[in-house]
């Protein structure tokens, strides 16, 4: 699911500003060279040629070393808690919240003119993120979105330990079983 959240919004960022977030370039960790690669397979034109550079992760210290070395507007993912349930008849109903972040960095001087148009420009791009999530929910392609739920929050971002400011929207991804937990557990009773 993590894998799926990063590749699905890689595409929105500057092609550059997302290869930049592979610092290491490359690794033994599955997965990595084969996101890596795909990653430069994106096409030249990103969705949304305003965001720059592409910040994922739930990990606040590396979050703030990936922001510190950006200038610009981008695109933060950050994933939080998954919670599960199983009912009276057996089924399990997972939930995953994240959200998506787009931010622009500030200084120390930057007046509060500047930050309210700045606020007003990240808060017209987080809504066409979100009318572009939508939209792809909708779509066959991508059939994880369609647990989206579509109540959702959008909330200021504004964080100095990150010399940023900007607008996040929340959403959760409701499904039965979404971690593919049942196929596991039958696994372990072979």
């Amino acid at each position: 699911m993590i894998l799926k959240l990063f590749e699905y919004f890689a595409r929105f960022p500057e092609r550059a500003g997302v290869i930049s977030a592979f610092a290491n370039g490359k690794s033994d960790l599955p997965f990595y060279n084969e996101l890596l690669g795909r990653v430069k397979m994106l096409p030249d034109n990103s969705l949304m040629p305003d965001i720059k550079h592409y910040v994922f992760g739930a990990d606040m210290d590396t979050v703030k070393r990936r922001v510190d070395s950006v200038t610009g507007t981008y695109l933060f993912i950050d994933f939080g808690e998954i919670d599960s349930e199983r009912n009276d008849k057996n089924s399990i109903q997972d939930s995953l919240r994240m959200a998506a972040t787009i931010a622009s960095k500030v200084s120390d001087v930057t007046d509060i003119v500047e930050r309210a148009i700045i606020s007003d420009i990240t808060l017209t791009l987080i809504n066409e993120l979100r009318a572009r999530i939508y939209t792809d929910s909708s779509r066959d392609k991508t059939p994880w979105l369609q647990e989206l739920s579509f109540k959702h929050s959008i909330t200021p971002f504004v964080v100095p330990e990150l010399s940023s400011v900007g607008w996040s929207v929340v959403f959760t991804s409701e499904g039965s079983d979404i971690l593919n937990l049942k196929s596991m557990i039958k696994s372990f009773t072979k």
